[in-house]
């Protein structure tokens, strides 16, 4: 491998940072939070524990322009914090000046901070009434992941720097607050001059990087779904939540089992959110934020929460070292989440197999959309003054887990083989970072232990060569049929071949009538979009709707796909329901490509625009500022803001 390979798959220099990570090493942190709902922030202090690793003058933390720092002390003395040059990225470093007296390395600084968000945090969203399933009472909650926790508190924003920490939040009398930690006890009443308030307080004792810091403040209620899950929603919602996530134990189980190691974080709850959540689930250690699109009342959709349980040991537990390297949290996590659904599954490794099958749909389509040859398709994408936010798609997913993953799982020796080394991964790196460079060096020295020939991967190709996975990097692991792990083009689709069948008796007989069949509209949208032209009749599209009843589904999976395939066909009919789906979800999985197709379709792209422009304040910042890029909008506004 070259030398220029070796330094970007080995890299340790965390590009997404402005921090000192290398002069400081980050012990605990305490939060003490206000949230002020009509002015839209949040007021308290952050006292870090940190110990000098290398004399500096100064600290220097992750801040972003709104966030206002106002008094600042090291070791109980006042001193003076400047802003450094701002990055049009990375957000405004902070410098907290370090004493003279206190800079030898080894020394424990108490850093405390006073300081109030921006009511434009990128990190937070504050939801009216109106904006919520009660209508009653307003809401508030925080997306740090990538690089927003430094628009919530200062901070070393670096998946490296993990800490323990404490908090307590005080909130309006008729909120309760949560967060990725422990509660310590029931609210506590807080008068207050205009009325009562309550502070709720918490404790996380496992360390976490600063992107799992989460807070969300709302009327909620609770209800226990297993011996260490409780879900939590709006009032109103409870018990359709409750009974959606009642299987969330059997995912925790079934992962113990695969991983050989229990479940670090003491409770699995999970937050069923509002509809603008941006993504369909967030790992945050116990307390998984999840989408409401999930609720689908059959428990269909429930393989996305069994995505977040398994972070709790790949990305949590053992965690990416920088974003260059975040394959190692979502391509793992595809993974486990995929041989955990395996092995609950009456369909077995055929279920797995299918799944892969998706995976090279979603991963086509990720590339496509990137580009074949561009960087950010590679596994290890380069993100010098990149925001890791724009560089998200499927291909850390399942680039890391249909292609890698499974490539190595051949060359182990097929999946049992190969979760007995994902034993010995996961605790060789629980609480700790790696980079691709420390994988690989792993897992070479694992397959020594084991008598297993790793020689022929070709490591550089896998981790560094943007697009598609080459088909002959795929020939080795298809040749041995008792492997059970093909290669990425070569998966047996025995659940998806009723589904792919029945595409191929519409396009050819589209006056048909036919009986549907599970995962149709993944492979029609697939076939559509790889025709680059409307391979059905308007009409044969109505029948198919006469016959599914699509447009009236609940299913949100299935109402994305369905408005998809109709877009891409120019069925205008569709176009009031896509315009009412995007106006009142906010998951952007969902609206991102139905945006897209609208404002592609050259009739519609004034819709796009109009519908964006018209509820751009109910999606989240996240949210809004990755459809403004998508609808090619001005550049200011496609750029990162952080406030």
């Amino acid at each position: 491998m070259s030398h220029d390979a070796e330094a970007r798959i080995g890299c340790t220099t965390d590009k997404s940072t402005l921090a000192s990570v290398t002069a400081f090493s980050f012990k605990h942190l305490s939060l003490s939070l206000s949230v002020d709902f009509a002015t839209k922030e949040i007021a308290g202090t952050a006292t870090w524990t940190v110990i000098v690793a290398e004399a500096a003058e100064a600290l220097v933390l992750d801040t972003t322009a709104g966030l206002a720092v106002t008094a600042a002390t090291v070791n109980g003395h006042t001193v003076e914090c400047r802003s450094l040059a701002p990055h049009e990225c990375l957000g405004t470093p902070l410098a907290v000046p370090v004493p003279e007296a206190e800079r030898e390395p080894g020394n424990e600084l108490t850093v405390s901070l006073t300081y109030s968000t921006s009511p434009q945090s990128s990190a937070l969203q504050w939801l009216p009434p109106a904006q919520t399933a009660g209508k009653q009472r307003p809401y508030m909650f925080s997306q740090c992941q990538a690089i927003h926790a430094r628009a919530l508190f200062p901070c070393a924003d670096a998946p490296t720097c993990k800490f323990t920490y404490d908090a307590e939040v005080t909130v309006p009398a008729w909120a309760t607050a949560l967060m990725s930690a422990e509660p310590q006890g029931g609210p506590q009443e807080v008068p207050a001059g205009d009325g009562s308030t309550r502070r709720f307080a918490f404790q996380q004792d496992r360390p976490v990087p600063s992107y799992l810091v989460a807070v969300a403040v709302g009327e909620l209620g609770s209800k226990r779904v297993g011996p260490r899950t409780t879900v939590w929603a709006e009032p109103c919602m409870v018990e359709a939540v409750a009974w959606e996530f009642g299987e969330t134990e059997r995912f925790i189980a079934t992962a113990e089992d695969l991983t050989g190691h229990a479940y670090d974080w003491s409770r699995y709850d999970i937050l069923c959110m509002p509809p603008s959540f941006p993504y369909g689930g967030m790992e945050n250690p116990c307390l998984t934020f999840a989408t409401p699109t999930l609720l689908a009342g059959d428990r269909s959709l429930a393989n996305v929460i069994c995505h977040e349980v398994a972070h709790g040991w790949t990305g949590n537990l053992v965690t990416n070292h920088t974003w260059e390297h975040f394959w190692l949290n979502e391509g793992w996590t595809r993974w486990l989440e995929n041989r955990v659904l395996t092995r609950l599954s009456p369909h077995g490794e055929e279920l797995y197999n299918f799944q892969m099958q998706e995976s090279l749909t979603h991963l086509e389509e990720a590339v496509s959309q990137f580009g074949a040859t561009s960087p950010l398709t590679a596994l290890v994408p380069p993100l010098d003054g990149i925001d890791p936010d724009d560089a998200f798609s499927a291909v850390p997913y399942e680039k890391g887990s249909l292609a890698l993953l499974n490539h190595l799982t051949s060359v182990a020796g097929g999946h049992a083989k190969f979760e007995t080394f994902a034993k010995a991964y996961i605790a060789a790196y629980a609480r700790r970072t790696l980079t691709s460079a420390d994988f690989r060096a792993f897992f070479c020295e694992w397959c020594g232990k084991e008598g297993v020939d790793c020689s022929g991967v070709e490591w550089e190709k896998w981790l560094l060569e943007p697009g598609m996975p080459d088909r002959a990097m795929q020939a080795e692991a298809s040749r041995d049929p008792t492997r059970s792990a093909e290669g990425v083009y070569d998966y047996p689709d025995t659940l998806g071949a009723k589904a792919t069948q029945l595409v191929e008796r519409w396009v050819s007989c589209p006056e048909g009538q036919f009986a549907a069949e599970e995962h149709f509209l993944e492979s029609l949208l697939a076939r559509s979009h790889k025709a680059g032209a409307p391979l059905l009749p308007l009409a044969a599209l109505q029948r198919m709707d006469e016959l599914y009843q699509l447009t009236a589904t609940r299913n949100a999976e299935l109402r994305c796909r369905w408005q998809r395939v109709c877009l891409c066909h120019r069925a205008a009919f569709i176009v009031p329901e896509v315009v009412d789906f995007v106006a009142t979800v906010g998951r952007m999985k969902f609206v991102r490509p139905l945006y897209r197709e609208l404002f592609a379709w050259e009739e519609q792209s004034a819709v796009a625009v109009r519908t964006f422009m018209q509820h751009r304040d109910g999606y989240h910042p996240i949210c809004s500022k990755m459809l403004s890029a998508d609808l090619k909008l001005d550049g200011k506004s496609a750029k990162k803001q952080r406030t």
